[in-house]
């Protein structure tokens, strides 16, 4: 049975009518008034559905959903079993590459380590304070290498670090372009969690800042991850931008279409298959400029992935640069790929903090800083040897005071002098 409700002017008025469509036989459940009308619920028969007549009641069962079973880690790790393609398995696979290969860099850098170690043993006896202090870093076994060679002899730890400054600073580019100055279509790539759309907020801001709201507009795209979109709505919301999301390169590609050519356009993205989302928006828009955001104190794995591939980046941002960063993966890969260019940089996710330029000098004398150096103690001044017979100061010795040899001549005894002259 089904209810269903009958309003008429009056209690006459409403029984006609559930007489008229329902029968004389109509079962009234409830009736009272409601707004100056008169209200009666009614209960209908429903009307047999012929495909379910004779049919055993196991076919009338809801076969319950086949559940995937859950995959050990161990499978996953060793790759023994496949898995179906979903953001939470992307970013689990993810993990497991990261881990992988960092594990295999760690076995190369202490492979590195082993053919150094005789050359470290020689110079074991001759190391300064200074060397000590590096060698005593995780930072990469090649950068190490030469920057223990470059500090070799020196102990003034402001000559150590001018000797570094000149071993990087020519391998490491920069680019001053004026964020304020963005036009064109600009995607910021990067892993989960790297700084991608603190970045671009705080772009937002600097341009709403400069009364270019109107000429800015932030694009989603591809990003699946919970509460992201909701993320890019409330952001673009607090600073009167506008905001679209993109599923994939034909919605990206409409969105494009109707957004004014002399717009800023900032691309948000996800941190999954950065090489895929490389491609695709360089099929829909080829002039448009890749910049990587990575943090301040990435793994080596992660910079390996994402700077030793074939992926063209026009610039590498910098997020989560804290006090005291330890920032040597990070140089040690950008001093081995000379065509990238350092741009901008954060210290925190507050959006009104603005993205600064980053300047190789700068950028070197923060990592410096981890480097313990030794203090310099001035030598103490040597005490000034006495000098030898009568003192010639204004203090009295006692042999002046017993013989009287400061006395004033006119002062003398005459008596007792011409006394002593006597033979």
């Amino acid at each position: 049975m089904e209810l269903k409700r009958v309003i008429g002017k009056d209690s006459k008025h409403a029984m006609e009518m559930v007489q008229q469509q329902f029968g004389p036989d109509a079962l009234v459940i409830s009736s009272h008034k409601v707004n100056h009308r008169f209200e009666m619920i009614v209960a209908v028969d429903i009307a047999p559905d012929p495909s379910l007549i004779d049919v055993p009641d196991h076919q009338l069962l809801e076969t319950p959903k086949s559940q995937t079973p859950r995959q050990r880690f161990s499978s996953v790790l060793h790759g023994e079993t496949p898995v179906k393609a979903t953001t939470e398995t992307d970013r689990a696979h993810e993990i497991v590459e990261l881990f992988k290969s960092e594990m295999h860099l760690l076995k190369k850098e202490l492979a590195q380590l082993r053919s150094a170690s005789a050359w470290r043993q020689e110079l074991s006896e001759d190391e300064t304070p200074i060397q000590q202090s590096i060698a005593q870093h995780s930072i990469p076994s090649a950068s190490k290498m030469l920057i223990l060679d470059a500090v070799k002899g020196i102990t003034d730890p402001t000559e150590a670090t001018s000797k570094i400054h000149d071993l990087f600073a020519s391998s490491l580019l920069a680019n001053d372009h004026d964020p304020l100055d963005l036009s064109g279509v600009h995607a910021f790539l990067g892993l989960t969690g790297s700084g991608k759309t603190t970045l671009i907020g705080k772009l937002v801001a600097q341009l709403v800042d400069a009364s270019k709201a109107n000429d800015v507009t932030v694009i989603s795209y591809a990003d699946d991850k919970l509460g992201a979109w909701n993320q890019i709505q409330l952001m673009c919301s607090k600073f009167g931008v506008k905001c679209f999301r993109c599923a994939n390169p034909q919605m990206l590609e409409t969105v494009l279409r109707e957004i004014p050519s002399d717009h800023s356009v900032l691309i948000d993205t996800s941190g999954l298959g950065l090489d895929q989302t490389h491609q695709a928006i360089g099929a829909v828009v080829p002039d448009a400029l890749m910049h990587l955001v990575v943090n301040a104190e990435i793994a080596r794995s992660s910079c390996d992935k994402l700077l030793g591939t074939q992926i063209a980046w026009d610039s590498i941002n910098v997020a989560q640069m804290t006090d005291q960063p330890d920032m040597w993966v990070l140089i040690d890969a950008l001093s081995r790929q000379q065509d990238l260019q350092l741009w901008l940089k954060t210290t925190n996710a507050e959006l009104h903090a603005p993205a600064e330029l980053i300047e190789v000098d700068e950028l070197l004398t923060e990592a410096t800083q981890i480097f313990q150096w030794p203090q310099i103690t001035p030598p103490e001044p040597e005490p000034a040897e006495a000098e030898s017979g009568r003192q010639t100061g204004e203090e009295t010795s006692t042999l002046e005071y017993l013989v009287g040899l400061r006395a004033d001549p006119k002062d003398r005894n005459v008596m007792s002098a011409s006394t002593r002259q006597r033979p």
